[in-house]
């Protein structure tokens, strides 16, 4: 009796050496990473039956035909209508799941339609001025804010 409490002792400790990290994949690696959307605006809103959403999105590449068709290609990562009407500032949190990734068009996007189309560009992450889009780097694990300005008086160049 004593040898198979033995031999049943030494198997239960074998498994939890073994065991460490549950049903989680050999070499599995954390791709995840966030992009922390500081989103500031400044002067007034239009009026609230012209705003159907503002959503924020990062872009792998400006986009060449329509917000719409580059997030169905997926070359975007997107927060849908994610700011509610009438706010100061907002944070937005973007998941970015496939880390390392290069975002060199992140925006600000007013739906002015129930259009889903119908999409402009109100403001766009800068480093210098309006017209020069900032590019952003994100690794595996990293956590990174970024501001952007709306100026509901001056909205930056449409990229199409």
């Amino acid at each position: 009796m004593k040898k198979i409490i033995i031999v049943f002792l030494t198997l239960v400790a074998i498994l939890f050496i073994s065991c460490d990290k549950g049903l989680e994949p050999v070499g599995k690696q954390e791709t995840d990473a966030i992009l922390n959307c500081k989103i500031n605006f400044i002067n007034d809103w239009p009026k609230q039956d012209s705003v159907k959403g503002i959503s924020v999105a990062a872009f792998k590449l400006p986009p060449s035909e329509s917000l719409v068709q580059e997030l169905i290609n997926g070359n975007a990562v997107l927060k849908l209508n994610s700011i509610s009407y009438g706010l100061s500032e907002k944070n937005v949190l973007l998941d970015v799941s496939n880390a390392p990734e290069t975002f060199k068009y992140i925006i600000v996007a007013w739906n002015y339609e129930d259009n889903l189309e119908a999409q402009r560009v109100i403001g766009v992450y800068t480093l210098n001025d309006k017209t020069s889009p900032g590019e952003v780097t994100l690794n595996p694990g990293d956590s990174l804010q970024i501001e952007i300005e709306v100026d509901w008086n001056d909205f930056p160049p449409q990229p199409f």
